[in-house]
């Protein structure tokens, strides 16, 4: 995932498949060793100026991982995933671009 926080710790994203108009998972790792306090997730469809229909569920897993469930795009085109990712002293925003045919 890409920040335009400068020295931003790196934030990956693993994603297996996504399904239209069906519930899927993602796991993301936070590559830092400053403490995670917490990951918001989101998602938004910019050409249409709106977003997911319903909230996921973030759980912590190990250090620096989290799985993030119910995510649901419900409809093709592009979408941007955005992670905020709480830290000790700052919050620091993350995107990725995804394409949904």
């Amino acid at each position: 995932m890409d920040s335009q926080t400068p020295n931003a710790p790196e934030v990956y994203v693993d994603v297996r498949e996504i399904p239209l108009a069906q519930p899927f998972s993602i796991l993301i790792s936070v590559c830092t060793e400053a403490t995670v306090h917490e990951v918001r997730v989101d998602a938004i469809m910019p050409a249409h100026q709106h977003g997911l229909n319903y909230l996921p569920e973030v759980s912590a897993l190990d250090e620096g991982m989290f799985r993030v469930d119910d995510l649901l795009f419900h409809m093709p085109g592009q979408w941007k995933l955005q992670a905020d990712v709480d830290f000790s002293r700052r919050s620091v925003s993350y995107t990725s671009e995804i394409t949904l045919k």
